[in-house]
């Protein structure tokens, strides 16, 4: 077999010392690809720099949701799809659900969360950070 390149191993489920029940849920990215609406693309588009997932728990009070179980209670996994708009700085300024979890609340935490805490490597066009909003997050979100 060709062994020259190596086979893309599985994503590592991320350690979870608070046991299985991922108190508070989690974003975790999946990947970013070109919104087929998409206008003024870059050459480069935007990337994750390394999927980590990300905890909901310590972000919800600043996000505005106090009671962050009561939100939760009876969510299942599931995936959810963001326009983001992404500036040269790599920050997240604004992120639009196109396809979220069905429950308003929790899309307005999920969307508060990717925008505090997801950096990405800023798009470009001739090497030049590029402001754009032409891109969708993949993302799953745990419970």
């Amino acid at each position: 077999p060709n062994s020259s390149a190596p086979a893309p191993s599985p994503p590592a489920a991320a350690p979870n010392p608070e046991g299985a029940s991922g108190q508070g849920g989690q974003v975790v990215p999946v990947g970013i690809r070109l919104n087929p609406n998409g206008r003024d693309i870059p050459d480069v588009a935007p990337q994750l720099l390394g999927a980590t997932a990300i905890d909901m728990q310590p972000l919800a009070s600043g996000c505005g949701f106090a009671n962050l179980e009561a939100l939760l209670t009876g969510m299942v996994a599931t995936s959810v799809q963001l326009q983001i708009r992404v500036e040269p700085s790599g920050e997240i300024t604004q992120v639009r659900p196109l396809q979220g979890t069905g429950n308003g609340a929790v899309d307005d935490l999920v969307s508060c969360v990717v925008r505090q805490r997801l950096q990405l490597q800023p798009a470009s066009s001739a090497g030049i950070p590029q402001l754009t909003d032409a891109f969708i997050l993949d993302a799953r979100i745990q419970f």
